[in-house]
């Protein structure tokens, strides 16, 4: 059963990255990795100073958000596909490396030199402002055999990094952390432990995957569906296959896309605006904005990635560049009345016409284009003892009741924020 994407006008913003602890903790290392084989890489000179987000960075970047409202009224959400850990360098003693597994410290935890004050903080803040919305990116977002081969065997490269509590090197860069290279114990390991980190930290489990680097294979998606996540992200920009850009051109055209195990997205519309000036015209706002309408003719919700660096970098002229450039997309999106979601959202309107989306811990936002006035119930956090509608078409005779810990609700098409309620 298909909703009328068309008429819904979704739009998700997928951000990479965040919580990542590389490629510079500061600008020492990013002057004394400049020389560095992967640093010098197009890729290298782009993400080079590349960083961790500071508290700074996460409130500019939600004020901007709530700058706007979606066609429903609700402001832009952020997905935030993020890392859960990082390597524990105090504990990644050379010259034998001689750890099994990984040390790691769990965020927002880090190594001394990615210390960022008051970044747990502002992260809280914008989630409970319901314009940030973390989804799973992995555990660490390194293969980590190869790298540790690579320390261990005393490459050059890894070792100059590690001496700057930097992961990134040849090894790291030719790989990525569920790569079909990495032993199959250690990708297995490596997925429960990030699952069991997001909930510890979050409090719900991933609804959304996003393999770093686009490196995976089936048991990645059997092992995901196996812990409770729907949807992996990034399927048409999957890495393996043969004639990739055929491939992705016929998976632009399959919506709704599912297998036996696992929900995908159409294909990504890139926005990379920071740091190309002349990419502007295939990867800048009008651009993207062009193909968000594209998706929206074909029937399908628009899925906009942008990675992290290009709004937290260690210049901070790229910075500004990148959200002037996203409050440019976000002024066209709104005119032409998008609504904002996640991937988990999609996948619940797809598969039962009605979705549930945390706001902080104050409520919950409601979408509903079923049956009108059908009942759904969807459970409350613990603690809860009763709820209220707060935002919606409240005039239309919607309704909602609790008991025993559950919400039941009945609503016509549309829109609705439920408070919860605390004795």
């Amino acid at each position: 059963m298909n909703l009328d994407w068309t008429r819904l006008r979704a739009v998700v913003l997928e951000s990479d990255d965040w919580g990542l602890c590389a490629w510079s903790p500061d600008h020492q290392a990013w002057r004394a990795l400049a020389d560095q084989p992967a640093f010098r890489t197009p890729a290298g000179r782009r993400y080079a100073g590349s960083t961790l987000e500071s508290a700074e960075d996460v409130k500019a970047l939600a004020d901007l958000l709530l700058e706007f409202r979606g066609g429903d009224g609700f402001p832009p959400v952020w997905q935030a596909n993020t890392v859960m850990s990082s390597p524990d360098y105090a504990r990644l003693e050379p010259p034998a490396f001689a750890v099994e597994p990984l040390p790691l410290l769990d965020f927002p935890n880090v190594p001394s030199r990615w210390a960022r004050p008051r970044l747990w903080e502002q992260l809280s803040i914008a989630r409970m402002a319901g314009v940030r919305w973390p989804e799973l990116h992995g555990l660490h977002h390194l293969p980590e055999h190869a790298w540790l081969t690579a320390l261990r065997r005393g490459e050059s490269d890894a070792r100059r990094a590690h001496e700057h509590q930097s992961p990134v090197c040849h090894a790291v860069e030719d790989a990525g952390e569920y790569d079909a290279r990495e032993p199959l114990a250690t990708r297995t390991r490596n997925l429960e432990l990030a699952v069991a980190k997001f909930r510890a930290l979050f409090g719900r489990l991933p609804g959304s995957l996003c393999p770093p680097d686009y490196r995976w294979d089936a048991r990645l998606e059997a092992d995901a569906a196996r812990l409770g996540i729907p949807v992996i992200q990034g399927k048409p920009e999957q890495l393996g296959h043969a004639l990739p850009r055929l491939r992705r051109l016929m998976l632009r055209f399959r919506w709704p896309n599912a297998s036996s195990t696992s929900f995908f997205l159409p294909p990504r519309i890139a926005f990379e605006p920071a740091g190309q000036p002349r990419l502007a015209p295939k990867l800048g706002a009008e651009a993207v904005a062009r193909a968000v309408q594209g998706a929206w003719r074909r029937g399908q919700p628009a899925i906009v990635s942008s990675h992290r660096m290009n709004f937290v970098h260690l210049d901070a002229a790229h910075t500004e560049a990148g959200r002037a450039a996203l409050r440019d997309l976000l002024v066209r999106l709104e005119r032409e009345g998008a609504v904002f979601v996640t991937d988990r959202e999609l996948f619940e309107l797809q598969t039962r016409r009605w979705s549930v989306r945390e706001i902080g811990a104050r409520g919950a936002l409601v979408r509903y284009y079923g049956v009108p006035r059908e009942p759904i119930r969807f459970a409350a956090p613990a603690g809860v003892t009763g709820a209220a509608l707060r935002e919606g078409r409240r005039d239309e005779g919607a309704e909602v009741a609790f008991a025993n810990g559950e919400v039941e609700a009945r609503l016509n098409d549309g829109e609705f924020l439920i408070e919860w309620l605390r004795a």
